[in-house]
């Protein structure tokens, strides 16, 4: 319910039904992609290879497909075929290495700590795009906006809290973690800006070359296992390509034009939730009394940072 009430009060005060429209389909879209998103950790957990090669497939495999989406874009928007200056094109290469290294150091991160901490950790985006967002962009920053992104940190912990239990050998693989915010969070900022001159598809298509630049590299130097050598090795590397890649970063770049890019940090908080969710029919982990608290904490801080975005 509370979902239904925040894609009602984003779009209240807009004057046109078409932009009326856009807006609430941009948030139902932007709650698809965190629920896309929220399989990456889980076909990371499952996929057989080392964790950058696994990175690097989920990328070179949802290629193609990009490809595909900027063409279907240049068919319908001949704004989509304009030529890119040289501040657009390191632009775009830069938020693909940005988002290339999210998915090296989260991906790698799992071998060091917990599933609980690296999702916890990773999702501290708000922290580096509310304040960046308000210097870059300008976005109104409200009291009231801050208390729900802190109340929705708070539901996120509690929902983790009876999981987080790592002793200090784990220390490096935090570390890991909370550096995948930072990166992250500049990924998402660079993102909203792009988006306002650069279809969504093109977006994704060529900043899928500066993601391979950095993790083809790394995984070369750091890693062995690099190719998968049967079916069952494959289909974790596909279902990363084509839901958590093209579902949750595609779809996510199509819906950051329509909305501020500090309420979609605060959405992408749900991610951990969505996974935990996921976790339960495929690794039995169950969700008791605290992780429901969680759960309404996080979804009420959603709501009341929505009540303070202007």
């Amino acid at each position: 319910m509370t979902l239904f009430e925040t894609a009602s009060a984003t779009i209240t005060g807009i004057r046109t039904e078409a932009a009326r429209s856009r807006v609430a389909l941009a948030f139902a879209g932007l709650v698809v992609a965190v629920c896309c998103l929220a399989t990456g950790g889980i076909f990371v957990k499952l996929s057989a290879l080392d964790p950058i090669a696994t990175g690097a497939w989920r990328i070179g495999l949802a290629l193609p497909f990009a490809y595909l989406w900027q063409t279907l874009e240049r068919r319908r928007d001949r704004a989509a075929v304009r030529p890119l200056d040289a501040r657009q094109l390191l632009l775009l290469w830069l938020a693909g290495a940005c988002l290339g290294l999210d998915l090296a150091l989260w991906n790698v991160s799992f071998h060091y700590t917990t599933v609980a901490n690296a999702n916890l950790l990773a999702n501290l985006v708000p922290l580096v795009v509310v304040p960046a967002a308000w210097l870059v962009y300008r976005e109104t920053i409200t009291r009231l906006f801050a208390l729900g992104f802190v109340v929705a940190l708070c539901g996120v912990t509690i929902l983790l809290s009876p999981k987080l239990g790592a002793g200090a050998g784990s220390l490096f693989g935090d570390a890991l973690a909370l550096m995948t915010a930072l990166f992250y969070g500049s990924y998402l900022l660079l993102v909203t800006g792009l988006r306002r001159t650069i279809a969504s598809g093109r977006i994704m298509y060529l900043t899928s070359f500066g993601s391979l630049s950095v993790l083809v590299p790394l995984a070369l130097i750091f890693e062995r296992r690099l190719l998968p050598v049967s079916l069952f090795e494959l289909w974790p590397l596909i279902g990363l390509a084509l839901l958590a890649h093209l579902g949750g970063q595609g779809l996510l770049a199509a819906c950051l034009r329509y909305i501020p890019a500090g309420l979609s940090s605060v959405l992408v908080l749900m991610q951990p939730i969505v996974a935990a969710l996921y976790a339960w029919p495929l690794f039995g982990e169950t969700m008791g009394p605290v992780e429901l608290l969680g759960v309404a904490v996080c979804l009420t801080g959603l709501y009341v940072a929505k009540l303070g975005q202007k």
